[in-house]
């Protein structure tokens, strides 16, 4: 029985040995001229920061005009697009509609003409009917 390796020019082990020892190092320098991979999972869990300057009095103050605006009733005949916002689910868009629609067609004679704009729906009238005024 006659072996492979008898069968082979003499340097053809030597050859061998030099492709088996190198190639790993030819790969390394492959992989080098390539970017790395990004993994989409995150590589550690961030904790929650703590602010600095979380008890800062302009802040306290604006949490608690915003608390007091959440429930305070609005006038829809005189509020500004800033006041309509406060209403839930009213954003910034709604409350220029709403300003629109009041300045083309008149003051609004009753709560439940609001739901006439475009934008304001029923989930948004339920939301806010308690709130909404018209004086």
């Amino acid at each position: 029985m006659v072996t492979r390796a008898a069968s082979l020019p003499p340097l053809a082990p030597a050859v061998l040995a030099l492709v088996v020892l190198l190639a790993p190092a030819a790969l390394a320098a492959e992989r080098v001229d390539k970017p790395p991979l990004r993994s989409t999972m995150p590589s550690r869990v961030d904790a929650p920061r703590e602010h600095p300057g979380k008890d800062h009095p302009a802040r306290v103050r604006a949490a608690e005009t915003s608390r007091a605006d959440a429930h305070a009733r609005i006038n829809i005949n005189t509020a500004d697009v800033k006041s309509l916002m406060t209403l839930t689910g009213v954003g910034r868009k709604v409350a220029e509609k709403i300003v629109e629609y009041r300045d083309s067609h008149g003051p609004f004679k009753k709560a439940e003409d609001l739901r006439k704009v475009e934008g304001v729906g029923h989930g948004v009238w339920e939301r806010n009917r308690a709130r909404i005024a018209v004086k």
